[in-house]
């Protein structure tokens, strides 16, 4: 059942992301690059479920990247990109759940990774870069900009629905400022008494030793 939960989670973020990357982002007019909303939906996913599910969730989404229309690249291709990038995503993502601004940062650069990787399968397969020297740098620094500016609208939402996935027992507690959820410990023996209830009840303790010696006494 969790595994239909997620598949269909992936399936379903695959064709907001990419809808929302082809037809709304253009719109904006941004210059150089626009956001890599799929990266944002593969790294919310990776972070949450590790590395092999990261990567897997990658290979899809990217699958489905390479059979939306235009189409026009190799397939495969925006598949062996996000799946590099949904390992790595699992490996790094849970060093940065306590920090907003580093999750951005990482979002930023996993962008960058998988343009640079998009480039050099482009290279390889000799379809060329579609862009001028000067604008490769260009591009790359603008779509990890805008992707960490996208990151607080894409990935909290994401990785809150990724652990109702998995079960009430992966409802967890987010710090403040935090950008996904992380555990929070609980136990479920008796309750440890503050530390003013515990000196209280030390010096109580204390003074009621001498009285119960002299009793003993007499």
């Amino acid at each position: 059942m969790r595994t239909l939960l997620r598949a269909a989670l992936v399936a379903t973020a695959a064709i907001v992301t990419l809808v929302l990357e082809l037809s709304v982002a253009p719109r904006l007019h941004l210059p150089y690059a626009v956001p890599d909303l799929v990266v944002l939906a593969v790294f919310a996913f990776a972070a949450q479920w590790g590395a092999a599910a990261g990567a897997s969730a990658g290979f899809a989404i990217g699958l489905v990247q390479d059979l939306a229309p235009p189409g026009l690249g190799a397939l495969g291709r925006n598949a062996l990109v996000l799946t590099v990038v949904g390992a790595l995503a699992g490996r790094v993502g849970r060093e940065v759940h306590r920090s907003a601004l580093r999750t951005s940062a990482l979002a930023g650069s996993l962008a960058a990774l998988a343009m640079v990787l998009d480039l050099l399968i482009g290279l390889a397969l000799g379809g060329g870069v579609g862009l001028s020297p000067a604008g490769v740098p260009r591009a790359l620094g603008a779509c990890a900009l805008y992707t960490a500016v996208a990151t607080p609208l894409i990935v909290p939402g994401l990785a809150a629905l990724a652990r109702r996935t998995d079960g009430p027992g992966a409802r967890l507690l987010a710090p403040p400022g935090s950008a996904f959820g992380v555990p929070v410990p609980t136990r479920s023996g008796p309750a440890e008494p503050a530390p003013g209830e515990s000196a209280s009840a030390e010096s109580a303790s204390a003074q009621s030793a001498p009285a119960g010696s002299e009793s003993e006494r007499v």
